[in-house]
C-alpha cells in the first residue's frame, strides 16, 4: 500500500503544470504602473533619457537596421535597464505581498535582495545580447541575397516551420529567466516547475497581453506624429520625423519591457505560492 501511494504521489508531481490566471497577472502589472506612475517615472527616468538619447544616435550614424551593432552599443543601457526593471518587479511583488497578508513570504529576505537584484540584472543583459545576435543574424542573412526569389512551398518547408515554431514557443520560458532570479528562486527551479510544454502557454499570453495595447498605442502615437509633421511639410524620411519616431520606440521598448517583466512576475509568483490559478476566458 505505501508502494503503490507513493507511485501515485510521484505521478501526482510529474503532472504539475505551473499554470496561472494571465489576464489577471497583467492587468495586475498594468494597475501597478499606473498607481505607482510617479515613483515609476522618477526611478527610471535616468534610463530612459539615456536610451532615448541612444536611440537618436542610431538615426543620426544610419545603423536604425543593424540590430547586432545595437545591442552591443546599448551595452550600458541593458544593464541600467535590467536594475531598474528587476527593482521594480521586487518592488510591485513586496507591494502585493502586503496587500494580501500571505501568512509565509516566498520572497527573499532583505539581505539577499540586492544580490538578487544583481544577478537578475546580469542575466537579462545576457538575454538582451542573445536576441540581438539572433535578430541581427536573421536579418543579414535576409541581406545576402536581396533579390533571390523566394523558396517554392513544400512538404519539407511547412514541417521545418511547424517544428521551428513549437521550438520557439517552448524555448519562450528561457527568455524570462531574470523573473525567478530576482525572486530568490534558482533556474534549476524554475526550469523544473515550468517543465511542460504546456507552461509556455501562458507566459505567451501574458506577453500578448502586454504586447498587443502597447503597440496599438504606438501606432496610434505613430499615425499623429506622422499627421502633425505632414501639416507642417516634414517628410518621413527626414531626419527630423526618424528622430520623433526613434523617439517614440524608446519609449514603448521600455514601457513594454516594464509592463510584460511585471505581468510575468505576479504570474510566478502565482505559481511558486502554488495557487494554482487557471484563466477563465469564457
Amino acid at each position: 500500500m505505501i508502494l503503490v501511494y507513493t507511485i501515485r504521489v510521484n505521478i501526482k508531481r510529474k503532472n504539475v503544470v505551473a499554470s496561472f490566471d494571465f489576464v489577471e497577472s497583467t492587468s495586475r502589472a498594468y494597475r501597478f504602473v499606473w498607481d505607482r506612475r510617479v515613483d515609476v517615472v522618477r526611478f527610471s527616468a535616468m534610463v530612459l533619457v539615456l536610451k532615448i538619447l541612444f536611440f537618436v544616435g542610431f538615426v543620426a550614424f544610419d545603423i536604425q537596421k543593424e540590430a547586432l551593432r545595437q545591442g552591443l552599443l546599448l551595452l550600458p543601457i541593458f544593464f541600467m535597464e535590467g536594475w531598474v526593471i528587476a527593482t521594480l518587479v521586487i518592488m510591485a511583488l513586496h507591494a502585493y505581498e502586503a496587500q494580501s497578508k500571505v501568512r509565509r513570504s516566498i520572497l527573499p529576505p532583505a539581505e539577499d535582495t540586492a544580490r538578487n537584484i544583481k544577478a537578475s540584472m546580469i542575466v537579462y543583459v545576457l538575454i538582451k545580447l542573445m536576441l540581438s545576435f539572433v535578430v541581427g543574424s536573421a536579418y543579414e542573412g535576409q541581406q545576402v541575397i536581396p533579390d533571390a526569389p523566394p523558396p517554392e512551398p513544400n512538404l519539407q518547408t511547412f514541417v521545418l516551420a511547424v517544428v521551428m515554431i513549437a521550438f520557439l514557443i517552448w524555448a519562450f520560458r528561457f527568455l524570462w529567466i531574470y523573473i525567478p532570479v530576482v525572486m530568490g528562486q534558482s533556474v534549476r527551479t524554475y526550469l523544473i516547475r515550468f517543465r511542460a510544454y504546456s507552461d509556455s502557454f501562458p507566459l505567451l499570453g501574458v506577453w500578448v497581453l502586454c504586447f498587443v495595447p502597447v503597440i496599438l498605442f504606438m501606432i496610434l502615437i505613430s499615425e499623429f506624429y506622422g499627421m502633425i509633421m505632414g501639416g507642417l511639410g516634414v517628410g518621413d524620411s527626414s531626419i527630423v520625423f526618424e528622430t520623433g519616431m526613434a523617439v517614440i520606440q524608446a519609449f514603448i521598448d521600455f514601457v513594454l519591457s516594464l509592463v510584460s517583466s511585471l505581468a510575468v512576475a505576479y504570474g510566478m509568483y502565482s505559481v511558486f505560492n502554488n495557487e494554482n490559478k487557471k484563466t477563465d476566458i469564457w
